[in-house]
C-alpha cells in the first residue's frame, strides 16, 4: 500500500535524510509507489476496507493522494505523466465548500475535509497550478479560516500525513503566495510559537517529538519569524 511505503516504514525517513531517486532503494520504492495509483489518477485508501467500503478502489482519498504527490513531486516527478494525472484529479474534485474529501470515509472522520485539505492544496501550488489568486484557493482558504479555532484548538493529527496543523498549513498556505498579512496566517504562526515546549520542542499528539519540532522550526522560518522571538 501507499501509505505502508511512504509513511509507516522508511521510504519517508530515507527521503529526510537525503536519499534520491540516484539510490537504488529509493527509485525502486518510488516506482513501486506508483503501481497504487487508480486509474483515475488518485491513490488508494490504505484503510479503505475498514470504513465499509465494498471495494476500497471506488472513490479518492484525497490526504493519501495529497501527501503522495507531494513527495513525488519532491523527488522530482513533477512531469511525469502519472503525477500530472493525480494533479488533475485533485484540481477536478474540490468540494462546493471549498474542501478535498474522499468518499470512502464519510460520517467516520467528520473532520476529513481539513485533514485531507492542506496536502491537495499544497501539491496544486508548489506544482504552479494555482496561486492565491485563484477560485481554488480563495475557497479553500474560506474552509481554513471557518475552522481556524478548531485547527489551533486540536491540530487534526491522527498520524503524519492525515492532519491539519498549524506548521502544514502555513506551509500550504505560503507556497500558494499568501502572506502573513493575512489574519489567518498570524494566528496560526502565533499559534505555532505559543505551542513550542519550554525544552524547546513541539508535541505531536502529546508526545514531544523531533521531526515534529523541526517541521514547526521550518514553518517558522519560512514565514520570517524564527529569529524575531
Amino acid at each position: 500500500m501507499p501509505w505502508m511505503h511512504i509513511h509507516k516504514y522508511y521510504f519517508h525517513q530515507m527521503l529526510e535524510m537525503g536519499f534520491g531517486l540516484e539510490d537504488t532503494t529509493v527509485r525502486r520504492a518510488a516506482e513501486n509507489l506508483l503501481n497504487y495509483q487508480l486509474p483515475d489518477g488518485a491513490y488508494m485508501h490504505p484503510c479503505g476496507r475498514r470504513v465499509n467500503v465494498p471495494d476500497p478502489r471506488i472513490g479518492w482519498p484525497a490526504c493519501v493522494t495529497g501527501y503522495v504527490t507531494h513527495v513525488l513531486m519532491g523527488l522530482g516527478f513533477r512531469d511525469d505523466h502519472r503525477v500530472e494525472t493525480a494533479l488533475n484529479v485533485m484540481l477536478a474534485k474540490q468540494r462546493n465548500n471549498g474542501g478535498w474529501i474522499c468518499n470512502t470515509v464519510g460520517q467516520d472522520a467528520p473532520y476529513c475535509i481539513v485533514s485531507g485539505t492542506p496536502w491537495v492544496f499544497r501539491c496544486l501550488a508548489e506544482a504552479g497550478l494555482i496561486d492565491k489568486k485563484s477560485r481554488i484557493a480563495q475557497r479553500a482558504l474560506d474552509v481554513f479560516s471557518r475552522h481556524k479555532r478548531k485547527i489551533i484548538r486540536h491540530g487534526y493529527q491522527k498520524d503524519r500525513y492525515y492532519r491539519c496543523d498549524e506548521a502544514l498549513l502555513l506551509l500550504a498556505l505560503r507556497a500558494t503566495g499568501f502572506s502573513m498579512h493575512h489574519h489567518l496566517l498570524r494566528d496560526l504562526r502565533q499559534s505555532l510559537i505559543n505551542k513550542q515546549q519550554p525544552d524547546g520542542s513541539w508535541l505531536f499528539r502529546g508526545k514531544s517529538s523531533p521531526w515534529y519540532s523541526i517541521e514547526a522550526i521550518a514553518a517558522l522560518c519560512d514565514v520570517g519569524s524564527i529569529w524575531r522571538q
